[in-house]
């Protein structure tokens, strides 16, 4: 069963960026290794919250961190060295310690549409460097809030390419 989907499917709520396929990611079968994903993952992710105003050095700078508690991922279609792929980055749920990200990988198959290859969640909690968790920060949550209340249409959320 192929998984194209229309780009009038595509959440428009969620920060979309562009990733290209390092050669450093890929398996000597020329597909990104299962382990690797996360790394991509984390790049959309960062690219989010760069785009959303906060980065993640503004957490690193109040020494936070946003640890991975518990995640999910579904491999549909591999990925493979040099594909330019749009990853969609939303936060599902966020509490006052704590929130999840969604992140979806589709890869451009062009007059077809757009090919779901892969999709995760990840559950994240803030903690000191300490290892103690604490709240999220206040300015954060009131840019999570403000992006979310604008269905996602942020002036500086905005597709970029990230090689």
């Amino acid at each position: 069963m192929t998984e194209i989907v229309s780009n009038d499917e595509i959440p428009v709520v969620w920060h979309k960026t562009q990733l290209r396929i390092p050669l450093y990611e890929v398996d000597l079968g020329q597909a990104v290794y299962h382990g690797n994903y996360y790394h991509l993952f984390e790049l959309a992710r960062e690219a989010f919250l760069r785009d959303l105003g906060y980065p993640y050095k503004r957490f690193m700078e109040q020494q936070l961190h946003l640890t991975v508690v518990e995640t999910a991922c579904s491999y549909r279609r591999s990925l493979h060295y040099d594909d330019l792929v749009e990853a969609h980055t939303s936060i599902l749920w966020r509490r006052r310690r704590s929130l999840a990200f969604s992140q979806i990988f589709f890869r451009d198959e062009g007059e077809a549409g757009m090919m779901l290859c892969t999709r995760a969640t990840l559950n994240m909690v803030c903690v000191r460097f300490t290892g103690q968790p604490t709240v999220l920060p206040a300015d954060f949550t009131r840019l999570v809030e403000e992006w979310q209340a604008s269905s996602g249409n942020f002036p500086s959320l905005h597709s970029r390419v990230h090689t």
